[in-house]
């Protein structure tokens, strides 16, 4: 019976360790998806297919790709500054004329739906383009101080 006994505690251990071992393989050989969403929040700049699109070419000519939604940006090949400085970009023709001069686009349409019917200072969330859901503080908007906004925990800093 002792014997018994001991081979049973045996098997359960050896079970369960090969559970936690299986379990902890499994959940560091998977990316999680708030690593992933924390690498395309910190990555700045033209995505890679917007060099590539551009190689072999010369500033001013065309070229196209498929963005990772499988859209197709179509634009003229422009040599870049900043991080990217002297490196061939695809510049996308869809950008509108603020963009064009250097102007940053706006707040979206549903960070002030958000707020409609709020008070400044209340919390509240939209779900971006992207599929996140961005929570927040409804503030003033810039360009109307009738209208409020939402604006995103991530850029209260």
């Amino acid at each position: 019976m002792n014997n018994t006994y001991k081979t049973s505690t045996t098997t359960k251990l050896t079970l369960i360790g090969s559970a936690t071992i299986l379990v902890a393989l499994v959940l560091t050989s998977q990316p999680s998806q708030a690593d992933e969403n924390q690498q395309s929040s910190q990555r700045r700049g033209p995505p890679p297919e917007a060099f590539t699109a551009c190689e072999g070419k010369n500033s001013g000519e065309a070229a196209e790709f498929k963005n990772k939604r499988g859209k197709t940006l179509t634009g003229t090949c422009e040599i870049v500054g900043g991080k990217f400085a002297g490196e061939l970009v695809l510049r996308p023709n869809n950008r509108s004329d603020d963009q064009k001069n250097g102007k940053r686009r706006g707040p979206p349409q549903e960070a002030f739906t958000a707020c409609e019917g709020k008070t400044v200072g209340a919390s509240s969330q939209f779900e971006s383009r992207r599929g996140e859901t961005l929570k927040g503080t409804c503030e003033e908007a810039k360009q109307n101080s009738n209208l409020l906004v939402l604006r995103p925990e991530r850029f209260n800093s």
